[in-house]
């Protein structure tokens, strides 16, 4: 029973990976350059959880997750770059993703590269990474008028605070807590997680994709303008 249960949540939670990149497509989104990436970036992760459906060697499929591991986090502070309007973050952000992909590369190549040694390099990825989401968070709330655009990138920004804080919690049982859970609990949490974050996210990019009429204020004064002839000076 339980693992036709994980089966049913983790074809479901791969297939909600590839459904922002359609809705870019769908809705034209493809010019806003934050959604682009965000798109991107779940279209990535559905290509690598497939990669969970093939019956692979062991250490293959090691290898392969500590690669993932080391680009996840820094990949996802490089799309926050080229999407926040905040110059600390950018600079925050620019310093750091590199440092982390370096670190975590040093630190596989002097111990290894196996899922064990990630353990305080995965740690500190997370909770930087949770700090700079938070960080966006809080500055597009402190925002007097939300646009379209601002909300839409909220909404994915509180998807990604809540995967990547489920990640915390796994990432507890994985290192601090072993035997606890096995490897399937934890996967089945992961894509639990996907499946409550993922609807959040899709709404972000559907508020994006809705073109709201301008105020009745700016609708009326467009309309005076218009029915007022060129040659008429005010």
């Amino acid at each position: 029973m339980k693992s036709i249960i994980y089966q049913i949540v983790s074809i479901l939670a791969v297939g909600l990976y590839f459904i922002p990149m359609l809705i870019v497509i769908g809705k034209k989104l493809w010019p806003a350059v934050p959604f682009r990436l965000f798109a991107l970036y779940w279209l990535v992760c559905a290509m690598v959880n497939l990669i969970e459906f093939i019956p692979l060697p062991y250490y293959v499929m090691e290898l392969y997750t500590v690669i993932y591991n080391l680009l996840d986090i820094p990949l996802v502070l490089t799309i926050i770059y080229f999407s926040t309007s905040s110059d600390a973050i950018k600079k925050f952000t620019r310093i750091v993703a590199p440092a982390l992909l370096a670190a975590g590369l040093v630190n596989c190549i002097i111990r290894g590269f196996t899922t064990d040694v990630l353990e305080y390099v995965l740690g500190g990825e997370l909770l930087i990474v949770i700090g700079v989401i938070v960080w966006e968070i809080i500055l597009k709330l402190q925002q007097i008028k939300l646009t379209g655009h601002a909300k839409g990138l909220l909404l994915i920004y509180a998807a990604l605070f809540f995967e990547y804080g489920t990640f915390v919690v796994i990432y507890i049982f994985d290192y601090f807590l072993p035997g606890t859970s096995t490897s399937a609990d934890n996967f089945l949490v992961y894509y639990l997680s996907s499946l409550v974050a993922l609807p959040i996210a899709l709404c972000g990019f559907l508020t994006r994709g809705i073109k709201t009429p301008p105020p009745v204020a700016d609708r009326v004064e467009n309309q005076f303008s218009r029915n007022i002839p060129d040659y008429v000076q005010l």
